[in-house]
């Protein structure tokens, strides 16, 4: 969220240099003065009293509080700010990836685990890849997000696809039930892992 690290000095801040109601003096001025059978909205000036006496009254207290908050008040720097962060993605992505190659040895040397290398190269390259870019800045978390769900449905379709593809092979008769159904599951395991990750 947001304004979940602002203070309440600066929620307040916020709150009394806006604009002052507008809206509300709108909403008040579109009532009627005459209802449908001629007679007078009831409480019409009465309403338009209130909505002014609200608005004079935000207004004296946005110049008389709007000082007063802004007295002492630190402007951060921006720009030291995000040299800070750079300097930070740049440190969490060198780590990353030095755990990532680590992880790849390891991994390449076990022979329980009988991962095959090419596939162990391509998916650590990828991985890396995307650290690199973020750590760069050429690739922030709301491009790297939509970049994974953008992922998910291209293979969300081709599993679909495979899917309709297996349901022809079994029409056709070119492969058996049980061929079916162990492929089938296979592809049911993979939609529920990428769907999980939604």
């Amino acid at each position: 969220m947001e304004f979940a690290t602002w203070t309440s000095r600066e929620i307040l801040i916020a709150s009394f240099a806006g604009v002052r109601g507008a809206i509300t003096l709108a909403g008040v001025l579109s009532i009627p003065l005459l209802l449908p059978n001629g007679s007078g909205f009831p409480a019409r000036y009465e309403l338009v009293f209130l909505a002014a006496g609200v608005i004079l009254f935000s207004l004296f207290v946005g110049v008389v509080m709007l000082p007063l908050l802004l007295q002492h008040l630190e402007v951060a720097d921006h720009a030291q700010q995000l040299k800070e962060e750079r300097i930070a993605r740049a440190a969490t992505a060198e780590a990353a990836i030095v755990t990532i190659q680590k992880m790849e040895e390891r991994l390449a040397a076990d022979t329980e685990e009988n991962i095959d290398n090419q596939l162990l190269t391509e998916v650590s390259s990828r991985v890396i890849g995307n650290l690199r870019r973020r750590a760069d800045g050429r690739n922030d978390v709301e491009s790297s997000i939509q970049e994974e769900n953008l992922e998910r449905r291209f293979r969300l379709a081709a599993l679909r696809s495979e899917r309709a593809e297996l349901y022809h092979l079994r029409a056709t008769r070119e492969i058996s039930n049980e061929t079916l159904q162990k492929l089938l599951h296979d592809l049911d395991l993979m939609e529920a892992l990428l769907i999980e990750n939604q």
